[in-house]
C-alpha cells in the first residue's frame, strides 16, 4: 500500500472505506485506469471480511435470488445482482488466482481462510497502484461544482467522484460505525433507522436460565402483535438470556423493526417441527415406556428433564396416568413454546444492520446517488440486508463492482 498522499493531486475516484465492497469498488475503477485513493479509518483494510463465516469467509451463495433479500423494491435487488452475480464473483476470484469451494450451496475460498480473500483483495489494489490511507477519518465531503472535495484528517482531497462505502453500524471495532450515514444525511440522504439484524433475541421467560446450553434442529415463528411475519427452520441455540442461532437470525430483523416502533413480539419455537401433533401423540402413546424414557428419545434430555419439571409431570409416570391437563402442556410446550421478545442483540452481537440510505435515492444501474452527480454508495450503508450464508457479501461485492464500473 502507497503511503502519504499528495493534497494537490486531482484524483479521479475517491473511495470512503476500505472494506468488502470498498476495495472491489477500487479494484474496478483502478483496473479501468482510473486514479483512486481509499480512506479507511481503522488500522487495516477488511476487517470485517476476516470475522465472517466463523473466520472462513463465506463469500457468498449459489442461490443468488431477490427473495434472500430485504428491501422496499425487490427489482433494485435483481437489477443489482443481474449486472454482477454470484457466478461473476467466482470468476473474478478464480481468474485472478484464488481457488474457491462450494459446500451446501455456501461458497468459500479453498483456504478456508478469510484472510486469504482480504490479502487477495489488498494485492489487487498495490498491483493497480491504488493509494490506501489507513488511520484517516473522513469529516465532510463537500461539492464545488464539479469537484468533490472530501476533508479527511484535516487534509482536503480532491476527487472527481466519491464512492461511500462505510458500512453500517456492527461490529464497531471493524469500522462500521455509522460514519457513513452522517456523511450521506448531511449531503441530503434520506437515512431509515438502522437497526441490528442477523442477531439473537432476548426473552422475558425464566424458563431460559435452566435451558442454556442446548442446541436442536427446529423451528422459530415470529409474531408482531399477534399476526406471524416470518419464520425459519434449523439449528436453533437456547441460551440463558433466550434464543439464538441462523433460524433466529434469519428473523430477528423484524423483531428489531418492530420493537423500535414499540409493537408487541412473540415467538414460538417448535422442537419437533418434523412431525404434527397428532404424531406427536401418536408415538407418546406408542408402547411402554415411561414418560421421560419417551421424551428422552424424542429430545435432548436436559430439555426433556426442563419441560417436565414446568409441567409438573412425574417422568417415572406411564403416559396413560397423566393428566390430560398436563398432557396438553406437554405437547403445546414441545410443539409450541410461546417466547415474548423484549429486544435483540445489540450492535455488536449483529451481522448487519436493516435500514440505511433510502434505495429510492440510488440508481440501482449505476450506484450513483440521484440527488448527487459522481456520488456511489455501496454495501451495507443503503437500506438492504441479506440473510444469513453469504448474501450480504455478495450484495458488497455486486454493488462495488457496479459502482467502480460507472464512477
Amino acid at each position: 500500500m502507497k503511503k502519504g498522499f499528495d493534497i494537490e493531486m486531482l484524483y479521479d475516484v475517491t473511495i470512503i472505506g476500505a472494506g468488502a465492497s470498498g476495495m472491489m469498488s477500487g479494484i474496478i475503477a483502478s483496473g479501468n485506469g482510473k486514479k483512486v485513493i481509499i480512506i479507511e479509518h481503522r488500522e487495516q483494510p477488511g476487517k470485517k471480511i476476516l470475522a465472517t463465516g466463523n473466520g472462513r469467509c463465506n463469500y457468498s451463495n449459489i442461490n443468488q435470488l431477490a427473495d434472500n433479500y430485504h428491501c422496499k423494491n425487490k427489482d433494485f435487488v435483481e437489477d443489482v445482482l443481474n449486472q454482477f452475480s454470484q457466478k461473476e464473483m467466482t470468476k473474478f476470484l478464480n481468474e485472478n488466482g484464488m481457488l474457491t469451494k462450494e459446500k451446501n450451496g455456501y461458497l468459500y475460498p479453498r483456504s478456508n481462510q478469510a484472510a486469504s480473500i482480504r490479502d487477495f483483495l489488498v494485492s489487487l489494489l498495490e498491483k493497480n497502484g491504488v493509494r490506501i490511507m489507513l488511520n484517516t477519518e473522513c469529516s465532510d465531503i463537500k461539492k464545488d461544482d464539479d469537484i468533490f472535495n472530501v476533508v479527511c484528517s484535516g487534509n482536503i482531497i480532491k476527487s472527481r467522484s466519491v464512492i461511500v462505502s462505510t458500512g453500517g453500524m456492527t461490529y464497531k471495532k471493524t469500522g462500521s460505525d455509522g460514519s457513513g450515514y452522517k456523511l450521506l444525511e448531511k449531503m441530503g440522504h434520506t437515512i431509515i433507522p438502522p437497526l441490528p439484524a442477523l442477531t439473537a433475541l432476548y426473552c422475558k421467560e425464566k424458563i431460559f436460565k435452566e435451558l442454556k446450553g442446548i442446541r436442536l434442529d427446529g423451528k422459530i415463528e415470529l409474531y408482531v402483535d399477534d399476526t406471524k411475519v416470518s419464520e425459519d427452520t434449523g439449528e436453533i441455540q437456547l441460551t440463558d438470556y433466550g434464543v439464538s442461532g441462523i433460524p433466529v437470525f434469519q428473523v430477528s430483523r423484524f423483531a428489531a423493526i418492530s420493537l423500535y416502533q414499540k409493537r408487541k413480539v412473540t415467538a414460538s419455537v417448535d422442537f419437533l417441527p418434523e412431525i404434527d401433533k397428532k404424531k406427536l401423540n401418536e408415538l407418546l402413546y406408542g408402547n411402554d415406556l415411561n414418560i421421560r424414557q419417551k421424551l428422552y428419545g424424542m429430545v435432548n434430555k436436559k430439555l426433556a428433564d426442563v419441560i417436565l419439571k414446568h409441567t409438573g409431570i412425574d417422568g417415572n409416570m406411564s403416559i396413560y396416568d397423566v393428566k390430560n391437563k398436563q398432557l396438553k402442556i406437554l405437547t403445546d410446550t414441545l410443539k409450541n413454546l410461546h417466547i415474548t421478545v423484549y429486544a435483540t442483540g445489540d450492535y455488536e452481537h449483529a451481522q448487519v444492520v436493516t435500514g440505511g440510505v433510502d434505495i429510492n435515492e440510488i440508481h440501482s444501474n449505476t450506484m450513483e446517488s440521484k440527488k448527487i452527480k459522481n456520488l456511489y454508495l455501496t454495501g451495507e450503508v443503503m437500506d438492504v440486508d441479506g440473510l444469513c450464508g453469504g448474501y450480504n457479501l455478495q450484495w458488497a461485492w455486486s454493488t462495488g463492482y457496479i459502482a467502480g464500473t460507472n464512477c
